[in-house]
């Protein structure tokens, strides 16, 4: 490792004993959808604890982030200084991911856990108990046509 590396890796320390990347997803959420509570339904969190992941980010970096005009967060030079490599971080995160998963290739049995920025992913697990019960169910709802 050389010298500009351990300065960076000092650096980025204090970054990971905050626990910055919710603060980070907290934070983009909120300047680009202009609302707190927008960020918060988006990010699937309830609003408070959005709210204490901006309070620990802005604690953390010593600069505010945010200023209130009426009932709108407003971002702060900081904040827009800050957005911009939160946009790096997040790009170089998944670069990293798209090459790992290239290292990785095709798992058996083994679906993604992400879908598409926008999208929404749902995994189920039943067991074979509550599937079996609901089967009479359901073949009375959708019955079979006979092949004929």
């Amino acid at each position: 490792m050389d010298s500009s590396q351990g300065r960076a890796a000092m650096a980025s320390r204090r970054y990971i004993r905050h626990g910055m990347l919710p603060q980070l997803a907290a934070f983009e959420a909120v300047v680009r959808l202009g609302s707190a509570t927008r960020a918060a339904e988006a990010l699937c969190m309830a609003q408070p604890t959005l709210s204490g992941h901006l309070r620990k980010l802005s604690e953390a970096l010593g600069v505010r982030l945010f200023e209130l005009q009426g009932k709108r967060l407003v971002p702060t030079d900081a904040a827009r200084v800050l957005l911009a490599s939160t946009h790096d971080a997040f790009a170089a995160f998944e670069r990293c991911e798209q090459v790992l998963a290239g290292m990785r290739g095709p798992q058996p049995g083994r679906r993604p856990t992400q879908g598409r920025p926008g999208t929404t992913c749902l995994n189920f697990v039943t067991s074979p108990a509550p599937s079996e019960a609901m089967l009479p169910a359901a073949q009375y709802a959708h019955p079979l046509e006979p092949n004929e």
